[in-house]
């Protein structure tokens, strides 16, 4: 092979490169491999559902103060082909003190917190609250605390929102309201505490 035959196979190979380049994304426009959207996804509202409601016994809160975690799973939909992501949001349910042993007063909450997104905790020991948190209950009733930025929601009090008066008060760190709640219901035929849908919005 002489030098001009060299160099033109050296100079063919960026070549053959940049024409693969193009002819790849030209037969991806001409075939795509999706499909088109879902029919009729562009006029549905784009509000989440949920898959189903979680359900607890009201036996499984034998007294205030009592937590129990659950993950609540949801779809969000989306402009893909999918229509939808499914999203899985972890939460708390806490009974609160009431008027009495039958009576069950709870909370329910969105375990990420609305600051950055951190997931936070359930904390009943108030020096665990003084030393890891910077901030002591009161009346040493337990809180929930993130780790991430020390923020601390006192369950017991509550905190405007626009309109509303929203339970989970915002008592230290930069937190800029309380936990996003759960809508539920107790249903006191079968003895339940049940669960259905989540308040919309992220983090602030």
């Amino acid at each position: 092979m002489n030098r001009r035959s060299f160099l033109k196979l050296v100079l063919s190979v960026p070549l053959l490169g940049a024409l693969v380049l193009f002819v790849s994304p030209l037969f991806r426009y001409l075939k795509p491999v999706a499909g088109p959207f879902p029919e009729g996804l562009v006029s549905k509202p784009l509000s989440p559902m949920r898959i189903k409601n979680v359900t607890f016994s009201l036996s499984e809160f034998p007294k205030p103060w009592v937590v129990q975690e659950f993950t609540y799973e949801q779809k969000n939909p989306e402009f893909t082909r999918q229509g939808a992501q499914l999203s899985r949001i972890p939460g708390y349910a806490l009974r609160i003190p009431g008027n009495g042993p039958d009576d069950y007063q709870f909370v329910v909450y969105s375990r990420i917190c609305p600051h950055m997104g951190c997931i936070f905790r359930y904390v009943d020991d108030p020096n665990v609250a003084a030393s890891g948190f910077n901030y002591r209950p009161p009346k040493g009733t337990p809180v929930f605390a993130c780790p991430c930025h020390l923020s601390v929601y006192d369950p017991l009090q509550k905190q405007a929102v626009g309109t509303q008066e929203l339970s989970g008060k915002v008592v230290s760190g930069p937190a800029p309201r309380p936990p996003r709640f759960f809508t539920f219901n107790i249903d006191k035929a079968s003895q339940t505490l049940v669960i259905t849908s989540l308040e919309q919005g992220g983090i602030s």
